[in-house]
């Protein structure tokens, strides 16, 4: 008998998205994936179910499971983790990260803050800009609660320096969006015009215990073809 070990779930479902991408009309039906994947159909049925949930497919009772063909053109999902570098070269652009600043600073009381991390925490804070093409797109100021005695490397995501920094994996990230016009401070590195309108989105990652990795804060100009802001929801009728 062949032993059907259960791949790792997000491994099986990049697999399952590769062999859509190689059938675009309909995927193939699940014991038919299970052979292909090498996973049991139970595996191969969780592994749906993310996807659904993640608006890649669309199952109906007794019928094949459909692609979401809209996909390859939504450009960055906002509903899921990301690094910036990594979705602009697959849009096809060259990304460029620029680290404009990088600090280690105890928070104090009294200042203009975004975070609801307590006064006097020693934090890495950074700012970091993003460009496409040679041309300003994102600007990202991060403040990572530091716990541990650790060499950090700015130029790492986020999810990884919180990681390094005070040892939460991330499971979590919960943002709010708000609609601003650009302040002069961060119109200057983006060499943009003061008053730009802006999306602005701020972030706070956490783990699994609800202790904070991170929070962030970033604006974003007017993004090119492939990159612009989507968010995928389940419609259930």
């Amino acid at each position: 008998m062949t032993d059907k070990r259960a791949p790792d779930q997000d491994a099986l479902i990049d697999r399952i998205l590769h062999l859509w991408r190689a059938d675009a009309d309909t995927l193939p039906s699940e014991p038919r994936l299970a052979e292909l994947t090498g996973a049991s159909r139970n595996s191969v049925r969780e592994a749906l179910i993310r996807l659904e949930e993640r608006g890649y497919v669309h199952r109906t009772q007794g019928a094949r499971t459909s692609p979401n063909r809209r996909l390859p053109g939504v450009g960055r999902r906002i509903d899921e983790q990301f690094d910036h570098s990594l979705s602009i070269r697959a849009a096809g652009y060259e990304p460029t990260l620029e680290v404009v600043s990088a600090d280690r600073m105890t928070l104090a009381a009294g200042t203009q803050r975004y975070d609801d991390l307590p006064d006097g925490a020693d934090v890495l804070r950074t700012t970091k800009m993003w460009r496409v093409d040679g041309a300003p797109y994102a600007l990202a100021e991060d403040l990572v609660p530091v716990t541990r005695v650790v060499d950090l490397d700015p130029q790492r995501p986020v999810f990884d320096l919180a990681e390094a920094a005070n040892g939460i994996r991330v499971a979590w990230e919960t943002m709010w969006i708000d609609a601003i016009a650009l302040d002069a401070a961060r119109a200057a590195i983006l060499d943009a015009e003061p008053g730009t309108p802006v999306i602005e989105m701020t972030y706070c990652g956490y783990g699994a215990d609800d202790a904070i990795g991170y929070w962030s804060r970033e604006v974003q100009l007017t993004a090119p073809a492939g990159l612009r802001n989507a968010l995928i929801r389940r419609v259930r009728s």
